[in-house]
């Protein structure tokens, strides 16, 4: 048998000769099976394209929530227990008081010798007047602002803390490294904020009023409470300079994420 033109492909017979095969309604059902399928595929394709982009923001959906996870309330950070906290702020203080009283010891001896009684006013024969005033404060509250400012902001721990394996971080983000606006606010807070008020009373217990020595054990009793503020502080247990720093001291011993404040006792 000769091959046909016509083999593998549908009949098409030539003009003129008779019609074999399939009859002509064949052919347009063929037709339309083709068109029927195209009309029922846009038709399918039409709602998945129209619902596709809600499910595209479904699935984007856990990224969001991720990125506001990221500013949590650092309830899962190694928060540092008080005793440390307090024994690094003992060994910082005990630092800038050795350097404090070796270069205030030198300027008093100088200016004023060693046989003068003590008294409250400098025409008494005493030592109180402003220049040693002011030069207690400088050496008593600028100085230890200085020294942790700078170390907090360069390496987010001062050197007792870092001798008591603890650090200073964000509170939101929470355990991100502490911003140089933010160190230099809680040293200004702790040792700037919280001796204005000693000074004050000091030059007025010296200058003007005996009695005025007593609003400095006021402060100070202030001060003390604004340390103590972590033992109560809930979820972070935070001091109040690092309320208003936004900060948390953290326990770098430990990972960020494998311990809670469960050291801190009671």
């Amino acid at each position: 048998m000769p091959d046909s033109p016509h083999r593998g492909r549908p009949y098409q017979p030539q003009q003129g000769q008779g019609s074999y095969g399939p009859p002509p309604p064949y052919q347009g059902s063929q037709w339309q099976q083709p068109q029927q399928q195209s009309s029922q595929q846009q038709w399918d394709q039409q709602p998945q394209q129209q619902w596709q982009p809600q499910q595209q923001q479904w699935d984007q959906q856990p990224a969001y929530d991720d990125y506001n996870n990221s500013y949590d309330d650092g309830g899962d950070l190694a928060l540092a227990p008080i005793h440390r906290r307090a024994g690094a702020r003992i060994v910082d203080n005990a630092l800038v008081a050795v350097f404090g009283f070796a270069l205030v010891l030198p300027v008093t001896i100088g200016a004023f010798g060693l046989g003068k009684p003590g008294s409250k006013t400098e025409d008494e024969g005493g030592v109180w007047n402003w220049p040693i005033i002011f030069t207690l404060f400088c050496v008593l509250s600028v100085l230890p602002f200085i020294y942790e400012a700078v170390q907090l902001s360069m390496w987010g721990r001062t050197l007792g803390k870092r001798v008591l394996g603890l650090g200073v971080v964000q509170a939101r983000p929470a355990g991100t490294p502490i911003t140089t606006t933010q160190a230099v606010w809680r040293a200004g807070i702790t040792h700037v904020g919280y001796q204005l008020g000693v000074f004050f009373f000091l030059v007025l217990a010296v200058m003007v009023w005996d009695y005025a020595a007593y609003g400095m054990v006021l402060v100070w009793a202030g001060a003390l409470m604004a340390y103590l503020w972590a033992i109560w502080d809930q979820p972070l247990h935070q001091s109040l300079h690092d309320r208003f720093a936004g900060t948390l001291v953290i326990d770098e011993r430990v990972g960020y994420d494998e311990s809670e404040y469960s050291e801190y006792p009671g």
